[in-house]
């Protein structure tokens, strides 16, 4: 009776939802993201990571979006070695992108 016990105590712990992940995969979505934008690039690779949340965001049908912003560095078409920062938004939950833009050189 005691092993059924901690048997069911066990499936429902594990079972439980673990959201301790989700910035993890956020960024992995980011990168993705950013890297699907630079068509030709080879050697990328992410130098610096910031999240934030964005309290004055003027969509109203998004409050408090998330903001990942990636300082990246990658070889253009050309060989060329190029530094960027990528900026992408995501939904307050996390589960979508919002928009996702590639700026100029880092500062």
């Amino acid at each position: 009776m005691r092993n059924i016990f901690f048997s069911i105590l066990a499936i429902l712990f594990l079972s439980c939802d673990n959201h301790s992940f989700d910035s993890d995969r956020r960024q992995i979505m980011a990168k993705d993201e950013i890297r699907h934008q630079l068509h030709g690039a080879r050697a990328f690779d992410i130098s610096g990571f910031k999240e934030d949340t964005l309290s004055d965001w003027p969509d109203l049908n998004y409050k408090n979006p998330i903001r990942y912003s990636l300082n990246i560095v990658y070889k253009d078409s050309t060989g060329s070695v190029q530094q960027r920062t990528g900026v992408v938004i995501f939904t307050p939950d996390g589960q979508s992108i919002i928009s996702s833009q590639i700026t100029g050189p880092q500062p």
